[in-house]
């Protein structure tokens, strides 16, 4: 699935293994990231933003249900160590439905060690659903045993 994003990545998130219930997927961070402009001067580091990013990002590379994820909370970010210009940086997300919510658990690491822990919460857009500006319709899950 291709889905274009509004990013402060300039490189795309490579899925690397699928599984039944979630997925591995990798980025390196290079030195030449305009995130680095500001972030900080003479010592950059990777923003947290950067990496929520890079979850979510993975998330769309292989969802566990029929249409297409629509972000709908950033529930837990737990920011570990620094990530840092050439670093690759690894995600392992696992899906699980809770309370009607796809939530996406992520482990996210360098060579280093784990760099964050973040879980977003997810609906699906309908397939043929209405365009942008439009009303959309979200599919309604149930939780299984």
């Amino acid at each position: 699935m291709t889905v274009g994003f509004a990013t402060p990545l300039q490189r795309t998130v490579q899925p690397t293994h699928s599984g039944p219930d979630g997925i591995t997927a990798r980025i390196t961070v290079d030195a030449d990231e305009q995130v680095f402009r500001g972030h900080y001067p003479g010592f950059p580091i990777f923003p947290g933003v950067c990496l929520v990013e890079c979850v979510h990002h993975a998330a769309h590379t292989r969802p566990p249900a029929p249409g297409r994820p629509v972000l709908t909370a950033v529930e837990s970010v737990r920011f570990l160590s620094p990530v840092f210009p050439g670093d690759e940086v690894s995600v392992e997300l696992t899906w699980k439905l809770k309370a009607g919510s796809w939530k996406a658990y992520a482990a996210v690491s360098t060579a280093r060690g784990k760099s964050a822990q973040i879980r977003l919460a997810y609906e699906f857009e309908a397939a043929g659903a209405e365009t942008a500006g439009e009303a959309t319709k979200s599919v309604v899950l149930e939780e299984t045993s």
